[in-house]
């Protein structure tokens, strides 16, 4: 099993939207998949077809993988909006903020979630997880449970401004030992404009920082579909946004 997190402290840099399309391309590939959102804003939830709260969750949300009497199978569901039978996902809730408040006052509350993960590691071959955007407990959780890092990443300067606290936080966990494997795949510059000088510039100035793993156009086809629950993957395979995703997922 790899963990994979995409993370950015700097909220719409398409976080959500990737997380949905790269897992989405793995399960097309024949890999069971898991999606965990980490974002009490339920973003990715809400983006599979699937209302934070709603009844067939039976209370059941990413609040269970900090409660270690909670069994985490308990909280996946599958994502019937794609039409895979093995894409799933963990949803998230709004109380998944309080519960981020309770783990700054416990102790060793950044292992939490790599104990919940390794509880489920046996049955998907890959688990994308989409972290909210600020660097509190809850992202540096995701950070010690993680394998990769993947930075989805807005080609403006206020965007590449904000990438050097975040990859030193990286660098802190690792150097703390807390997981001195994790790795930064690389960053995937969205909402990518070709043809504008300033963003081109902007890339390359990205890329001194870590390695591109692929760039995705600003487009209509990305939320073109959200309100089906449908990923740009599953419902225009053959777009050219959904080629640019393919790619990238096969990199992971």
């Amino acid at each position: 099993m790899k963990c994979i997190i995409l993370l950015n402290q700097k909220g719409g840099v398409a976080k959500s939207t990737s997380t949905y399309n790269l897992a989405a391309a793995k399960a097309l590939s024949g890999k069971t998949v898991l999606m965990i959102d980490l974002d009490p804003q339920a973003s990715l939830t809400i983006m599979t077809g699937i209302e934070p709260g709603e009844q067939r969750l039976e209370g059941h949300s990413t609040c269970d993988l900090f409660d270690q009497k909670k069994d985490p199978y308990d909280a996946i569901f599958k994502v019937n909006a794609s039409g895979l039978d093995n894409l799933y996902i963990i949803p998230s809730d709004i109380d998944l903020a309080e519960k981020e408040k309770d783990l700054i006052l416990k102790i060793h509350s950044e292992v939490k979630l790599k104990k919940a993960i390794r509880k489920m590691a046996e049955d998907f071959d890959y688990i994308f997880i989409d972290c909210p955007p600020q660097l509190g407990q809850l992202s540096i959780n995701a950070l010690v449970a993680a394998d990769e890092v993947i930075i989805p990443c807005k080609t403006d300067y206020v965007s590449y401004r904000g990438l050097r606290a975040l990859l030193e936080t990286i660098i802190q966990i690792k150097e703390e030992d807390l997981n001195e494997n994790l790795q930064v795949k690389g960053i995937i510059g969205t909402f990518y404009e070709e043809r504008v000088t300033d963003q081109r510039t902007i890339l390359d100035m990205i890329s001194e920082k870590a390695s591109i793993i692929g760039t995705v156009r600003k487009s209509a086809d990305i939320s073109r579909n959200v309100v089906n629950g449908l990923p740009v993957v599953l419902a225009m395979k053959t777009s050219k946004t959904a080629k640019e995703y393919i790619d990238i997922a096969d990199q992971l």
